[in-house]
């Protein structure tokens, strides 16, 4: 957004982020995310999970809104994101969710996939922006729509690397060269894709430099397991691939990336590190 002159100015919790952020950019920094509001038309959020979004969204109470149209991009509970929009609504202001497909990495080269829930003519009104970050720009229906979508991605992400992790430590164990292995996930089976060619070589490597985090995917795990619950679908192997993580996580690997899980298989096996 800086780069295409649409960033007016930015507001972070920590104040040395937001001046980092700043720093060689053409922009300006808010002290407050009220000074923010008042400043701007359209103001995109990017929490790190449901309290901070309701928490930064609670602190808006006394600033006038309408007319305003807020794109919040947090991986947070589609209820939340809802229920939020609903108050906004009602105070003349609209929002989307607008959930990323894509590692910041992604965002940064634009070649994420945006999935945006909301009313379609605020969806029509705020595309050109959107489309600055991103290589697709998808309008999937009311809002929380978009996060739902999301949602569905991330459960598939989740229980995919859990499977992947068990099946490069079953091929080593059975003897395999780690680059047949790698070679096979990244090139040749039918079940390869962008994430096995990204993060198979991670595993081969025990290479856990941070991508997407573990405590973020348990996080989104959590947030699916709770809204299973809510509309009564069975979700048994995410479950599984969340009970894996949080052993992960009580391992001490929670700000590793998330393909991290292939230690288990390691430790479960006797395969050294």
């Amino acid at each position: 957004l800086a780069e295409a002159g649409s960033l007016h100015t930015v507001y972070n919790r920590t104040l040395a982020k937001g001046e980092a952020f700043r720093a060689g950019r053409e922009v300006h920094l808010s002290e407050t995310i009220q000074e923010l509001v008042r400043e701007c038309e359209v103001i995109v959020t990017v929490l790190s999970d449901d309290d901070a979004v309701q928490e930064v969204y609670g602190g808006l109470s006394s600033v006038a809104i309408e007319g305003k149209t807020f794109l919040e991009m947090s991986t947070i509970a589609p209820s939340t994101s809802a229920g939020i929009a609903a108050q906004l609504r009602r105070r003349g202001a609209s929002m989307l969710d607008v959930p990323v497909v894509g590692s910041a990495n992604m965002v940064a080269k634009k070649e994420a996939v945006l999935l945006v829930g909301g009313e379609k003519r605020d969806f029509e009104r705020v595309s050109p922006l959107l489309h600055h970050i991103s290589k697709e720009v998808l309008h999937v229906g009311p809002n929380g729509a978009g996060l739902s979508l999301k949602l569905v991605h991330n459960l598939t992400l989740g229980s995919y690397v859990v499977a992947l992790s068990e099946a490069v430590h079953f091929g080593l164990e059975a003897g395999l060269e780690p680059s047949l292995i790698e070679k096979l996930f990244v090139s040749l089976s039918s079940v390869r894709s962008p994430n096995s060619a990204i993060k198979v070589p991670k595993i081969l490597r025990s290479d856990y430099a941070t991508q997407f985090s573990l405590k973020h995917m348990i996080k989104d795990l959590s947030i699916i397991e709770g809204e299973a619950r809510r509309q009564h679908s069975s979700m048994p192997l995410g479950s599984l691939a969340l009970q894996m993580y949080r052993l992960a996580q009580n391992r001490g690997f929670a700000e590793e990336d998330f393909v991290v899980v292939a230690e288990l298989f390691k430790k479960t096996r006797g395969i050294a590190s």
